[in-house]
């Protein structure tokens, strides 16, 4: 009976292909640039026909807030750059043109 145990655990701990394994202790990572290639793949699934009739209006649902999210982030980093930018264009005091 312990080999059957045995067995059951490493199966169980073995990943699957095509799957990531995050390791313990680390809360997984999703950044920005993930995001984006999640809209990417949405897309080009979309346009390839990936998706089935019923699934397109949640599907669509969900690509419609992920690019409302993304666009609100680029308009927030343009903002930043943009407020960040005459700061360095200033001259340092005490130095005249």
């Amino acid at each position: 009976m312990s080999e059957h145990t045995e067995t059951q655990k490493e199966e169980a701990t073995v990943p699957q292909e095509g799957t990531v394994s995050t390791p313990q202790g680390e809360a997984p990572a999703l950044t920005v640039a993930d995001l984006r290639n999640l809209r990417t793949i949405i897309d080009i699934s979309s346009q390839r026909g990936s998706f089935k009739g019923p699934e397109l209006g949640t599907i669509g649902a969900v690509f419609d807030k992920l690019d409302a999210f993304l666009k609100g982030v680029d308009a927030k980093e343009a903002a930043q750059q943009e407020a960040e930018a005459p700061a360095q264009t200033e001259a340092p005091a005490g130095e005249t043109s």
